[in-house]
Protein backbone atom coordinates (compact mmCIF):
# COMPACT_ATOMS: atom_id res chain seq x y z
CA UNK A 1 0.00 0.00 0.00
CA UNK A 2 3.04 2.48 0.51
CA UNK A 3 4.79 1.96 -2.42
CA UNK A 4 1.65 2.48 -4.29
CA UNK A 5 1.79 5.87 -2.92
CA UNK A 6 5.06 6.65 -3.73
CA UNK A 7 6.32 7.85 -7.39
CA UNK A 8 9.98 6.97 -8.26
CA UNK A 9 12.31 10.54 -8.97
CA UNK A 10 12.14 9.20 -12.82
CA UNK A 11 8.57 9.13 -13.07
CA UNK A 12 8.59 12.89 -11.14
CA UNK A 13 11.14 13.82 -13.38
CA UNK A 14 9.45 12.81 -16.62
CA UNK A 15 5.90 13.97 -15.48
CA UNK A 16 7.86 17.78 -14.94
CA UNK A 17 9.75 17.64 -18.57
CA UNK A 18 6.10 16.69 -20.13
CA UNK A 19 4.65 20.06 -17.82
CA UNK A 20 7.39 21.86 -18.84
CA UNK A 21 7.18 20.87 -22.77
CA UNK A 22 4.07 21.28 -22.51
CA UNK A 23 3.68 24.66 -20.98
CA UNK A 24 6.63 25.96 -23.55
CA UNK A 25 4.22 24.81 -26.37
CA UNK A 26 1.27 26.60 -25.36
CA UNK A 27 3.24 29.72 -24.34
CA UNK A 28 2.48 32.24 -27.44
CA UNK A 29 5.02 33.74 -29.48
CA UNK A 30 3.92 37.55 -29.19
CA UNK A 31 4.81 39.87 -31.53
CA UNK A 32 4.16 43.79 -31.94
CA UNK A 33 3.15 45.60 -34.90
CA UNK A 34 3.74 49.79 -35.02
CA UNK A 35 2.79 52.24 -36.68
CA UNK A 36 0.48 55.36 -36.85
CA UNK A 37 -2.69 57.10 -37.97
CA UNK A 38 -3.42 60.48 -39.52
CA UNK A 39 -5.67 62.70 -41.19
CA UNK A 40 -4.92 65.15 -44.26
CA UNK A 41 -7.04 67.35 -42.87
CA UNK A 42 -6.32 70.82 -40.60
CA UNK A 43 -8.46 69.78 -37.84
CA UNK A 44 -7.67 69.39 -34.12
CA UNK A 45 -8.65 66.50 -32.56
CA UNK A 46 -11.74 66.42 -30.28
CA UNK A 47 -10.02 66.01 -26.66
CA UNK A 48 -12.77 63.42 -25.77
CA UNK A 49 -11.74 60.97 -29.15
CA UNK A 50 -10.65 57.79 -29.41
CA UNK A 51 -8.57 56.16 -31.66
CA UNK A 52 -9.40 52.50 -32.51
CA UNK A 53 -6.94 50.43 -34.42
CA UNK A 54 -7.47 47.03 -35.34
CA UNK A 55 -5.15 44.50 -37.11
CA UNK A 56 -7.04 41.51 -39.57
CA UNK A 57 -6.93 39.04 -41.20
CA UNK A 58 -8.15 39.45 -45.07
CA UNK A 59 -7.10 37.07 -46.86
CA UNK A 60 -10.95 35.59 -47.42
CA UNK A 61 -13.43 38.05 -49.76
CA UNK A 62 -16.40 36.95 -48.68
CA UNK A 63 -15.32 35.82 -45.27
CA UNK A 64 -15.46 38.21 -42.11
CA UNK A 65 -12.11 39.34 -41.02
CA UNK A 66 -10.38 37.47 -38.43
CA UNK A 67 -9.52 39.17 -35.73
CA UNK A 68 -5.51 39.19 -34.82
CA UNK A 69 -5.22 42.32 -32.43
CA UNK A 70 -7.23 45.84 -31.67
CA UNK A 71 -6.06 48.45 -29.15
CA UNK A 72 -7.79 51.80 -28.33
CA UNK A 73 -5.64 54.38 -27.67
CA UNK A 74 -6.47 58.15 -25.91
CA UNK A 75 -4.64 60.59 -27.79
CA UNK A 76 -2.26 62.81 -25.59
CA UNK A 77 -2.40 65.42 -28.31
CA UNK A 78 -2.67 65.62 -32.23
CA UNK A 79 -2.50 63.41 -35.03
CA UNK A 80 -0.31 61.61 -35.76
CA UNK A 81 -0.96 58.91 -33.15
CA UNK A 82 1.25 56.14 -32.58
CA UNK A 83 -0.23 52.51 -31.84
CA UNK A 84 1.37 49.25 -31.12
CA UNK A 85 -0.64 46.08 -31.97
CA UNK A 86 0.66 42.91 -29.93
CA UNK A 87 -0.45 39.49 -31.60
CA UNK A 88 -0.08 35.88 -31.54
CA UNK A 89 2.87 35.09 -34.48
CA UNK A 90 1.68 31.50 -34.88
CA UNK A 91 -1.65 32.90 -36.26
CA UNK A 92 0.24 34.62 -39.21
CA UNK A 93 0.65 32.10 -42.38
CA UNK A 94 2.52 34.02 -45.18
CA UNK A 95 0.51 33.48 -48.14
CA UNK A 96 -2.01 35.13 -46.12
CA UNK A 97 -2.87 38.72 -46.32
CA UNK A 98 -3.39 40.83 -43.58
CA UNK A 99 -4.32 44.52 -42.97
CA UNK A 100 -5.04 47.36 -40.61
CA UNK A 101 -7.86 49.90 -40.48
CA UNK A 102 -8.54 52.48 -37.68
CA UNK A 103 -11.22 54.49 -36.36
CA UNK A 104 -11.84 57.54 -34.88
CA UNK A 105 -14.63 58.55 -33.05
CA UNK A 106 -16.43 60.56 -30.26
CA UNK A 107 -18.96 58.51 -28.37
CA UNK A 108 -20.56 56.45 -30.81
CA UNK A 109 -20.08 59.55 -33.11
CA UNK A 110 -17.78 58.48 -36.50
CA UNK A 111 -15.43 61.09 -37.51
CA UNK A 112 -12.48 59.61 -39.65
CA UNK A 113 -12.38 56.22 -40.52
CA UNK A 114 -10.01 54.09 -43.32
CA UNK A 115 -11.36 53.30 -46.07
CA UNK A 116 -8.59 51.49 -47.37
CA UNK A 117 -6.47 48.56 -47.43
CA UNK A 118 -3.23 49.24 -45.50
CA UNK A 119 -1.29 46.05 -45.32
CA UNK A 120 0.53 44.43 -42.65
CA UNK A 121 3.02 41.58 -41.53
CA UNK A 122 3.48 39.50 -45.43
CA UNK A 123 4.61 40.38 -48.62
CA UNK A 124 6.08 43.83 -49.46
CA UNK A 125 4.11 45.20 -46.17
CA UNK A 126 6.32 47.77 -44.11
CA UNK A 127 7.58 47.16 -40.70
CA UNK A 128 6.08 50.70 -39.44
CA UNK A 129 2.11 51.43 -40.97
CA UNK A 130 1.03 54.27 -41.71
CA UNK A 131 -2.70 54.50 -41.45
CA UNK A 132 -4.68 57.31 -43.20
CA UNK A 133 -8.00 57.80 -42.14
CA UNK A 134 -10.62 59.99 -43.95
CA UNK A 135 -13.20 61.97 -42.92
CA UNK A 136 -16.79 60.85 -42.36
CA UNK A 137 -19.65 62.76 -43.55
CA UNK A 138 -23.02 61.54 -43.04
CA UNK A 139 -26.11 62.01 -45.81
CA UNK A 140 -28.98 63.44 -44.23
CA UNK A 141 -31.94 60.63 -43.93
CA UNK A 142 -34.35 61.48 -47.06
CA UNK A 143 -31.64 62.04 -49.02
CA UNK A 144 -31.62 59.08 -51.58
CA UNK A 145 -35.18 59.02 -52.03
CA UNK A 146 -34.55 62.64 -54.10
CA UNK A 147 -33.18 60.56 -57.24
CA UNK A 148 -32.58 57.06 -59.03
CA UNK A 149 -29.24 56.10 -58.61
CA UNK A 150 -26.54 54.16 -60.81
CA UNK A 151 -24.05 52.11 -59.57
CA UNK A 152 -20.80 53.09 -60.93
CA UNK A 153 -18.64 51.18 -58.90
CA UNK A 154 -18.71 47.82 -57.01
CA UNK A 155 -16.10 46.83 -54.41
CA UNK A 156 -13.29 49.23 -56.57
CA UNK A 157 -14.12 48.93 -59.74
CA UNK A 158 -15.49 50.54 -62.27
CA UNK A 159 -19.04 48.85 -63.63
CA UNK A 160 -18.41 48.02 -67.59
CA UNK A 161 -20.72 47.40 -69.72
CA UNK A 162 -24.17 49.54 -71.40
CA UNK A 163 -26.63 47.83 -68.15
CA UNK A 164 -25.26 49.07 -65.01
CA UNK A 165 -26.99 48.46 -61.95
CA UNK A 166 -29.76 51.03 -60.63
CA UNK A 167 -32.07 50.95 -57.56
CA UNK A 168 -34.45 53.90 -56.36
CA UNK A 169 -35.06 54.73 -52.70
CA UNK A 170 -38.72 55.26 -51.87
CA UNK A 171 -40.18 57.18 -48.87
CA UNK A 172 -42.70 54.40 -48.19
CA UNK A 173 -39.09 52.17 -47.02
CA UNK A 174 -39.00 49.88 -50.66
CA UNK A 175 -36.33 49.87 -52.93
CA UNK A 176 -36.76 48.45 -56.28
CA UNK A 177 -34.44 48.78 -59.03
CA UNK A 178 -32.06 45.87 -61.26
CA UNK A 179 -28.63 44.25 -61.44
CA UNK A 180 -28.56 44.90 -65.00
CA UNK A 181 -30.13 42.05 -65.78
CA UNK A 182 -33.07 40.77 -63.26
CA UNK A 183 -35.26 43.20 -61.10
CA UNK A 184 -35.26 43.32 -57.71
CA UNK A 185 -37.93 45.04 -54.87
CA UNK A 186 -37.69 44.94 -50.85
CA UNK A 187 -37.16 47.02 -48.37
CA UNK A 188 -34.85 49.47 -46.27
CA UNK A 189 -33.97 51.10 -43.36
CA UNK A 190 -32.59 54.45 -42.55
CA UNK A 191 -31.18 56.37 -39.67
CA UNK A 192 -28.35 58.51 -38.50
CA UNK A 193 -25.65 57.48 -41.33
CA UNK A 194 -27.10 53.56 -41.28
CA UNK A 195 -28.51 51.67 -44.11
CA UNK A 196 -29.87 48.29 -43.98
CA UNK A 197 -31.53 45.94 -46.94
CA UNK A 198 -34.54 43.67 -45.98
CA UNK A 199 -34.80 40.23 -47.92
CA UNK A 200 -35.06 41.09 -51.68
CA UNK A 201 -37.53 39.72 -54.54
CA UNK A 202 -35.78 39.10 -57.72
CA UNK A 203 -36.99 38.03 -61.24
CA UNK A 204 -35.79 35.01 -62.42
CA UNK A 205 -33.84 35.56 -65.76
CA UNK A 206 -30.79 33.71 -66.56
CA UNK A 207 -28.11 36.07 -67.04
CA UNK A 208 -25.29 35.82 -69.96
CA UNK A 209 -21.79 35.89 -69.40
CA UNK A 210 -20.19 38.43 -67.67
CA UNK A 211 -23.73 39.81 -66.75
CA UNK A 212 -24.16 36.73 -64.62
CA UNK A 213 -20.82 37.50 -62.80
CA UNK A 214 -22.12 41.10 -62.15
CA UNK A 215 -25.39 40.36 -61.16
CA UNK A 216 -23.98 37.61 -58.13
CA UNK A 217 -21.42 40.85 -57.18
CA UNK A 218 -23.94 43.39 -57.07
CA UNK A 219 -26.04 41.00 -54.85
CA UNK A 220 -23.51 39.95 -52.90
CA UNK A 221 -22.58 43.44 -52.08
CA UNK A 222 -26.33 44.87 -51.09
CA UNK A 223 -26.28 41.88 -48.68
CA UNK A 224 -23.17 43.49 -46.62
CA UNK A 225 -24.71 47.38 -47.02
CA UNK A 226 -24.58 49.11 -43.17
CA UNK A 227 -24.37 52.17 -44.11
CA UNK A 228 -24.68 55.35 -46.51
CA UNK A 229 -21.85 58.14 -47.13
CA UNK A 230 -19.99 60.53 -48.96
CA UNK A 231 -16.04 59.76 -49.71
CA UNK A 232 -14.47 62.71 -52.10
CA UNK A 233 -18.07 64.32 -53.09
CA UNK A 234 -19.66 60.59 -54.21
CA UNK A 235 -22.58 58.89 -52.85
CA UNK A 236 -21.04 55.56 -51.68
CA UNK A 237 -22.51 52.72 -49.71
CA UNK A 238 -20.73 50.84 -46.62
CA UNK A 239 -20.19 47.81 -44.91
CA UNK A 240 -20.06 47.75 -41.34
CA UNK A 241 -16.38 48.37 -41.00
CA UNK A 242 -16.83 51.54 -43.15
CA UNK A 243 -15.62 50.65 -46.23
CA UNK A 244 -17.25 51.54 -49.45
CA UNK A 245 -19.12 48.75 -51.72
CA UNK A 246 -21.07 50.56 -53.89
CA UNK A 247 -20.37 54.16 -55.48
CA UNK A 248 -23.50 55.89 -56.66
CA UNK A 249 -24.38 58.32 -59.57
CA UNK A 250 -27.90 60.23 -59.41
CA UNK A 251 -29.71 59.98 -62.64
Amino acid sequence: MIRSKIMSAGTRAGLALAIGLGAQSAMADIQDLQGSVLYREKIALPPEALVEVTLEDVSKMDVKSTVLASQTLKPAGQVPVDFRLSYDDGMVEERSRYSVRAVIRVGEEVLWRSTQSFPALTGDAPENVMVVVERAVQISEGYLTMSSWLVVEMNGETVQGGEVPHMRFGPDGQVSGGSGCNRFSGSYTEADGKLEFGPLATTRMACPGEMDKQEKEFFQAMSKVAGVGERGGATVLLDADGAVLMQLLAE
